[in-house]
């Protein structure tokens, strides 16, 4: 990993940016619109991107003067100023940097989120009666109440659901768009769900207000960014054994 990490750092490019070598001087434009007119061209504007992007999620403001002379140096395979042993020793430095960068800026959006969604749930509660604080830490409101079976971890549970943000935008549902889902009540869903099929019966359509610990946390997924709070539609069709 780290070696992978070094060979990242030593030949990267600055992310927006074109550059000319002349007598050892680096000159870069960041104003310039870059022209791909090759497939080298592309090749090289995608690996300098995503290898920028890398280096920006670390935190570090690194000096880039430095880093563009570190890359010519390695790219012209000239003699490094430091030893292998000095270099793997700040790649962990690196990683470390990055770790802490990583953690204070998840705890800054962590009480944030907390503060925001404190807010929410309040409001939402004093002007819907209906909606219930569950002791799992969520909310919720019955739609309509079932009698058949009710779910619980390690069952199989059939469904249609509808996911939105609280501004009302919807981002997933398979209404109009697939069949309904079977799926075992299990660790391999989002934290809430687990805890919300374990509370409805068959027959039972519940609306679930999940805080952003309970949904898809600190790392979001494909169409939910971090610390997201979302809202579940849930109409549970049918609970069975596996």
């Amino acid at each position: 990993m780290k070696k992978i990490l070094f060979a990242a750092l030593t030949l990267s490019l600055i992310a927006t940016a074109t550059s000319c070598h002349k007598n050892g001087t680096v000159v870069v434009d960041t104003d310039a619109t870059p022209e791909l007119k090759t497939q080298n061209d592309s090749l090289s504007w995608a690996l300098g991107l995503s290898i920028a992007q890398n280096i920006a999620a670390t935190g570090i403001d690194v000096n880039r003067e430095m880093l563009i002379q570190s890359i010519y140096t390695t790219l012209d395979q000239k003699q490094q100023p430091m030893t292998q042993t000095q270099t793997y020793d700040l790649l962990q430095e690196i990683e470390r940097l990055a770790y802490l960068n990583r953690s204070k800026t998840q705890k800054t959006q962590l009480e944030d989120t907390r503060a925001r969604e404190a807010e929410y749930f309040a409001n939402l509660v004093k002007t819907n009666p209906n909606v219930k604080k569950s002791d799992k830490g969520f909310y919720y409101e019955v739609i309509k109440e079932g009698n058949g079976r009710q779910g619980a971890p390690g069952l199989v549970v059939v469904f249609d659901y509808k996911g939105s943000f609280t501004n009302g935008q919807i981002f997933d549902q398979t209404y109009g768009n697939r069949d309904a889902i079977t799926h075992v009540v299990s660790e391999t869903m989002m934290p809430g769900l687990i805890d919300a099929f374990s509370m409805m019966k068959a027959g039972s359509t519940y609306r679930f207000y999940f805080p952003a610990e309970k949904a898809f946390g600190a790392n979001g997924t494909e169409g939910i960014p971090p610390f997201s709070t979302v809202i579940y539609d849930i109409e549970l069709h049918e609970v069975r054994d596996l």
